[in-house]
């Protein structure tokens, strides 16, 4: 662990001085307005504390702030997503999968990596005990996002509601599985909009999300019609007939999986050219716990 005794007083002031002002993220040229001192100095400066782990070169002439006590609960997830932010600039991109739903109120997990879409292949990358990984996406399925503010200063690109459903009916494996998404589309039912849902399949045109998502609807319809006859108020229903039948539209070819992240068993359902490799009982359990 870093001490005070490896900080010198240039160091120290400059740190007191950025976070005075709310900056975990900072440039040279912000450094320079608080040291006093050239562009090469402060640079040096800068330099030095990174090989002493007090900051993170992010990219060039942009730094990180490390948390005394580094790990993966050191970095707020907010900042955690300006981070990305700062590392991609200027590359577009959009915060996706299991951390989009983790802005989105989807998930009541901890989302210990960053996904993060972008439209050109990227590595993978560690940055102060936190693993950002960088999906690519052809320009056919990039789009479909929202600013956010993640803190009170910044925001950053977020997949909105309806197309982090989508994605991670796509890519289950980065949102925990079609569980997480069931809980996560259950904690969002009321601010679901399916007729965009619907326009974003039929743009996207990828089947087997389709037909996981006609799926998923239509069993938790059926959780939301047993509420409704028990009296429940403000129930929104998911799963409404016009959404059911046009993702029925897209059940023709070969069978998908229900899961692509669980083994390749269970029995086939027709209606959806689905193999139903999870038990549908486990989702209606699973949005209660």
């Amino acid at each position: 662990m870093k001490t005070a005794k490896t900080l010198g007083p240039s160091s120290a002031e400059l740190l007191l001085r950025l976070s005075g002002e709310g900056k975990t993220i900072f440039s040279i040229a912000d450094a320079c307005a608080i040291t006093g001192q050239s562009y090469a100095a402060t640079a040096a400066l800068l330099s030095q504390m990174v090989r002493k782990g007090w900051l993170v070169r992010l990219v060039p002439g942009r730094y990180l702030i490390v948390p005394l006590e580094a790990g993966l609960e050191s970095v707020p997830m907010t900042d955690r997503y300006v981070i990305a932010r700062q590392v991609l600039a200027p590359l577009p991109y959009y915060i996706s999968y299991a951390s989009a739903m983790e802005i989105h109120q989807m998930t009541t997990q901890p989302v210990n990596t960053v996904y993060v879409t972008v439209p050109r292949q990227r590595a993978s990358r560690l940055i102060a005990g936190v693993w950002y990984r960088f999906i690519y996406a052809s320009q056919r399925s990039f789009w479909g996002w929202e600013d956010v503010w993640v803190t009170d200063q910044d925001q950053v690109r977020v997949s909105d509601l309806e197309k982090t459903v989508l994605d991670c009916a796509t890519r289950p494996d980065l949102c925990g599985g079609i569980t997480e998404l069931a809980k996560g589309i259950w904690l969002r039912k009321s601010d679901l909009n399916e007729e965009r849902l619907v326009s974003y399949v039929q743009r996207l045109g990828h089947r087997a999300a389709a037909r996981r998502l006609g799926f998923l609807l239509e069993t938790l319809h059926t959780v939301d019609t047993e509420i409704t006859r028990e009296g429940s108020p403000d129930i929104a229903a998911l799963g409404r007939p016009e959404t059911i039948s046009a993702l029925l539209a897209f059940t023709s070819g070969s069978y998908a999986l229900l899961d692509p992240t669980l083994p390749d068993q269970g029995p086939y359902r027709a209606r959806w050219g689905l193999r139903i490799n999870l038990d549908p009982e486990e989702l209606k359990t699973i949005i209660w716990t």
